[in-house]
């Protein structure tokens, strides 16, 4: 089993994604999308503004949203220098949660178990 990633381990890797602009977002988890609106459709062109990761609760600001991830006790950021939107194929392990860049990198958000504990919110935000 893989080592729990720390918040001091998390931020750097946060950092990465400050001035992109999603391309996608997409919540692969059944369970784990907590809010409905807006979907995660909606932050498609905005740029990470801000990230910041306390304990291991991940809050990514864009200017028109805010983006809440609660990693639980066994989620990891991965990030990925070169990624697509996720497909299903045999054989290849689904993220909870994929997040594209326009750059072409990106970040999944992973769990080793079948059952799926991260939870995403997303709110827009009212400033």
């Amino acid at each position: 089993m893989a080592t729990i990633q720390s918040a001091a381990e998390i931020a750097p890797l946060l950092e990465r994604l400050k001035g992109k602009k999603i391309t996608t977002f997409q919540v692969l988890g059944i369970n784990s999308l907590k809010s409905v609106s807006p979907l995660p459709e909606a932050l498609v062109g905005e740029a990470v503004t801000e990230v910041d990761v306390v304990e291991r609760i991940i809050n990514m600001h864009t200017v028109g949203h805010r983006i809440s991830i609660d990693l639980q006790r066994t989620g990891r950021v991965v990030m990925l220098e070169s990624a697509e939107p996720y497909q299903s194929l045999a054989g290849v392990s689904r993220p909870t949660v994929r997040l594209l860049m326009a750059d072409g990198s990106g970040m999944d958000l992973t769990e080793p178990a079948k059952t799926k504990r991260i939870t995403v919110t997303i709110v827009t935000r009212s400033e």
